[in-house]
């Protein structure tokens, strides 16, 4: 059924095919039907005819012996009888109209008496006369009437058939025989629409074959004179043997009607047949075939155009289908490979027709993986109805770059591919700018005009990839690359290759890390001006069997850009807590815990059920814990982020500004927000012993945080000049390598062992 789905004309064929048969068998049916009903027809017309002769001939044959017998018993047999008799052979004549004259005979074949109209002296002898010897040899010897062969008399003008009729006085010898002449046009037997009309005939053939009667004009009335032809008695023979299956001898025993066909060359004939033996004649029926044909051509013809039209409306209604299924399939082809947006051609499209370009390798060609840089913010500012006018136009932009060899496709929400044949790198960099240049222009929009920027990472085939989907991986890879710019455009080398299938592989082996628990945690302290220790950063590490170490800043990233950093991050609060808990439980060192915390950590709806979770399950005190947040996480919206703040702060948890200036905080969000530490970025420290305006930034920075009343940390304190120029600017915290790196939990205890630990809180300014 597929096939027909597809294709409707497949459908129509087997329709046709079918009703081709199906009239094919119709013709057959009223074919066979045409001839088993004027079979039928004939059939019982043989019938009736054959019996009606019978009757005729049956009740003639009483007559001839009543009458032969009385006459007999009268008459001497002389000329003499002759006066006596025809009075009364008159008088039958007057009763019986269909006997033409009647005639005593005596066994010499002499006539004895004849009716009136008759002449006796002008009788001839029927054993001399050839045309009667035969008949009345047979009549004298047979107990049954005998016909004579059937002639013409013209004082009746009339067709008459000799009737004979065998006289025994004893009944053993024969004395005489009585005559009639039956005439053909006085009965209604014989009359000439025994027929049916003129393609049918009835005749009644003597066993010599000669005609007895045809109920048809004849051309000659020499046709009763002469027998029927031997090759058209050979046909009938013949047919009669094959069709019926029985022989002529054994039809003539059987009472039964026997149909069957003529149909060669020359004879073409509908045949029934019966024998009368009393009489030895074989009724036979004719049709002619060539109307019985013509009868059911012109029926069927009528059903042939009738079937004709229905044939020419039915291929009129599939073809008008089959043009609106064609027009519905190309509507659904184009919407299943165009964008509804934008009308471009989208992934599916490019999938499908990518042949077109990869098929032959020694026509390379260019794709630019384009990407709208912070097209999110136009959707949550304004709406995703807003931003779809937006695609629409950069659709538009994009389009004046499309050549009859190029393609442009729209490959999701606002990432676009861009197919040419220039390869050229300086020809393709400046193809890239020019995008980059017309979809920078301000964009008007429901009377409000903003800018985009877009990201252009740029692969070449077969160089870097010899397939889609490698050649889309290159082209992502160099995208992304160019993202960490924003607008601007990135070529695709081996060296991204790399990084990016060591990502991966990071990615790969951080799952496995992250399952088995096989990162650690280090701890680096955090010092106050006299050198005490305050508390300690907890800070994760990773030593893979693979990789090797992998810096926090590599797989930090990945674990945040693949949704791993919920699961690490859990591993990193539990870990931190139950070592410093441990610390708290078994040394009198009550040192303060810092923990980094990522922005897609702390959005999650269970970290703050699972911090708290975690306190309690370790019996760490909630005081002694820092968050350490940073800055990125304002933008998203401060709104959201401050309930949470205020529920850590209402659980005396404590919130620390990573990286302070660095970002986009304000004064304003330092207000509004309970935030208890500010972190100053390593890269503000780095320079103080030598550039002013570096130390003038630290010592604002301190005073801001001074103001608001919050603890200033420090961190990227290196030298011992960091440390007291930091100490002169009334820095609260400290933290580096000067004072010590992170060190695993076993060194952390023998560190606090030989340090100062200052268990009281920082002094904080007044607010």
């Amino acid at each position: 059924m597929a096939l027909f789905k597809k294709n409707i004309w497949s459908l129509y064929a087997l329709i046709v095919l079918l009703t081709l048969i199906l009239f094919a068998v119709l013709g057959v049916t009223k074919w066979q039907s045409n001839r088993n009903e004027f079979t039928e027809q004939q059939h019982l017309q043989v019938e009736l005819f054959s019996s009606s002769v019978n009757s005729l001939l049956t009740s003639q044959e009483a007559l001839l012996e009543v009458v032969g017998n009385h006459l007999a018993q009268q008459s001497d047999f002389t000329r003499t009888a002759s006066f006596q008799i025809r009075p009364i052979l008159d008088k039958l004549l007057d009763t019986h109209p269909a006997i033409a004259a009647f005639s005593l005979l005596n066994t010499q074949g002499n006539h004895l008496a004849v009716s009136s109209n008759l002449q006796l002296s002008s009788q001839k002898n029927l054993l001399q006369d050839k045309a009667t010897k035969d008949s009345f040899l047979e009549a004298i010897a047979s107990e049954k009437m005998v016909l004579g062969r059937t002639y013409y008399q013209k004082s009746l003008d009339s067709l008459v058939i000799p009737l004979r009729k065998s006289i025994s006085i004893d009944g053993q010898s024969i004395d005489a025989v009585m005559t009639a002449d039956l005439r053909l046009d006085s009965t209604i037997v014989f009359e000439n629409n025994a027929h049916t009309g003129r393609f049918n005939t009835l005749t009644l053939l003597r066993f010599d074959n000669y005609r007895q009667f045809v109920s048809s004009d004849i051309d000659s009335l020499d046709a009763y004179l002469e027998p029927e032809g031997a090759d058209l008695m050979k046909h009938i023979t013949q047919s009669f043997v094959q069709q019926v299956g029985t022989d002529v001898n054994e039809a003539k025993t059987s009472k039964e009607t026997y149909s069957f066909i003529i149909n060669d060359e020359k004879y073409h004939a509908l045949v029934s047949v019966k024998y009368i033996p009393d009489y030895k004649l074989w009724v036979i029926g004719q049709t002619d075939l060539t109307h019985v044909n013509s009868l059911f051509f012109t029926e069927f013809g009528i059903l042939f155009i009738a079937f004709v039209v229905l044939q020419v409306s039915f291929y009129t209604l599939v073809k008008s289908i089959a043009k609106n299924e064609q027009r519905t399939r190309k509507k659904l082809i184009y919407q299943a490979n165009h964008d509804p947006l934008t009308s471009l051609p989208n992934r599916l499209y490019m999938r499908r027709n990518i042949d077109k370009w990869v098929k032959n390798e020694s026509e390379p060609f260019s794709l630019l993986f384009i990407d709208i840089d912070n097209f999110k913010c136009v959707n949550d500012t304004h709406g995703h109805d807003f931003g779809d006018k937006v695609l629409k136009q950069i659709a538009l932009r994009l389009m004046r770059f499309r050549s009859r060899m190029s393609l442009v496709v729209r490959e999701s929400s606002d990432k676009f591919l861009f197919l040419t044949p220039v390869t050229n790198e300086s020809e393709i960099k400046r193809l890239a700018g020019r995008i980059i240049q017309v979809l920078s222009q301000p964009y008007e929009v429901q009377h409000a005009q903003f800018s985009l920027g877009c990201s252009i990472g740029i692969a070449r085939f077969p160089e870097h990839g010899k397939d889609l989907d490698s050649l889309l991986r290159s082209a992502d890879i160099s995208m992304y690359k160019a993202k960490q710019q924003q607008n601007s455009y990135s070529m695709f080398t081996a060296a991204m290759q790399d990084a990016h299938l060591y990502k991966v592989k990071v990615e790969q082996r951080l799952r496995l890390a992250i399952e088995k628990q096989t990162l650690f945690m280090v701890f680096q302290p955090l010092v106050r001006t006299d050198k005490s220790v305050h508390g300690v950063e907890a800070l994760v590490r990773w030593i893979d069997e693979e990789l090797g170490f992998v810096p926090p800043d590599v797989f930090v990233p990945v674990a945040e850009s693949t949704g791993l950093m919920q699961k690490l991050g859990a591993f990193i609060i539990e870990s931190s807590i139950m070592q410093i808990a441990h610390l708290h439980r078994t040394t009198e060192q009550k040192i303060g815990l810092s923990i980094n915390i990522s922005v897609r950590q702390f959005s999650h709806q269970s970290f703050s059920d699972h911090l708290l979770a975690t306190l309690e399950k370790y019996q760490l005190s909630p005081s002694c814990l820092t968050l350490e947040i940073t800055e990125s996480l304002f933008i998203e919206d401060v709104t959201v982020v401050k309930p949470i703040f205020e529920a850590l702060k209402a659980n005396d948890i404590k919130i620390s500004l990573d990286d302070f200036g660095t970002g986009y905080s304000s004064l304003s969000m330092l207000k509004a927000l309970p935030i208890d530490e500010l972190k100053i970025d390593k890269s503000f420290i780095e320079n103080i012993a030598v550039d002013q305006q570096s130390l003038t930034m630290v010592q604002n920075i301190i005073a801001i945080g001074k103001n608001f009343g919050m603890v200033v940390l420090a961190e990227g304190v290196e030298s011992n000049e960091h440390f007291s120029i930091l100490k002169a600017c009334d820095c609260d915290l400290m933290q580096g390598y000067y004072l010590s790196r992170p060190i695993p939990y076993d060194e952390l205890c023998h560190y606090l062992a030989t340090t100062q630990v200052k268990k009281t809180e920082l002094p904080l300014a007044p607010v």
